[in-house]
């Protein structure tokens, strides 16, 4: 009768450690993931050797929120990836994700450096440190709708990087500029951290 419960016991255990490692498993890689949260995620590198792609490797501290200040009808995450496309070329200009109402797109690698929040490579800083994340303030675009889910793709890097809300900055912490604008002018910002608070795993 022990052998049958202790096997029993062991089946049980078993189960439960796999269960275990299927709730806490650790997300996909980014630069493999296909939805982040359910939102289509769409692999676009900028070449390598283009001026906006350094190729310099660094260490992960910070996810820099941005807004893209262009109001223009299309202007969403799409359009933005063909337009870093262009002008990375020859222009030091560059960011991680560009987040719209429906879709992400993915620019550079997350362990590379970017060229986006004009503090050259200080060192620790958000070129140098961070993950750029822009956000499309489109006006024919759910502007709402692109900050929750820009705050998802926020707390899945948070997760997979084992970084916690102290390490999301916005532009604005690293030069003198407005940026993220709208959270900033309408005090959005404590909102957007309790939405990536609410959305990371575990």
């Amino acid at each position: 009768m022990r052998p049958i419960l202790f096997g029993l016991l062991a089946v049980l255990l078993g189960g439960l450690l796999v269960l275990s490692r299927c709730r806490y498993r650790q997300p996909v890689e980014p630069s493999r993931a296909q939805t982040i949260a359910g939102i289509p995620v769409t692999e676009e590198f900028i070449p390598e050797g283009n001026a906006g792609r350094p190729g310099i490797k660094r260490e992960i501290k910070w996810v820099v929120i941005h807004e893209t200040a262009n109001h223009s009808e299309g202007a969403d995450a799409q359009r933005h990836s063909e337009y870093i496309q262009k002008k990375s070329v020859e222009s030091t200009l560059s960011w991680h994700y560009t987040v719209d109402d429906h879709q992400i797109y993915h620019h550079l690698p997350d362990d590379e450096v970017g060229w986006h929040a004009g503090d050259k490579l200080t060192a620790g800083g958000g070129n140098q440190c961070g993950i750029g994340v822009e956000i499309c303030v489109n006006d024919d675009g759910d502007y709402a709708q692109a900050v929750d889910n820009a705050a998802k793709l926020t707390a899945y890097l948070l997760d997979y990087y084992g970084l916690g809300i102290e390490n999301i900055k916005q532009h604005h912490d690293f030069m003198e500029k407005n940026c993220p604008q709208i959270m900033r002018d309408t005090g959005g910002w404590e909102a957007f951290l309790q939405k990536v608070e609410g959305y990371r795993a575990g």
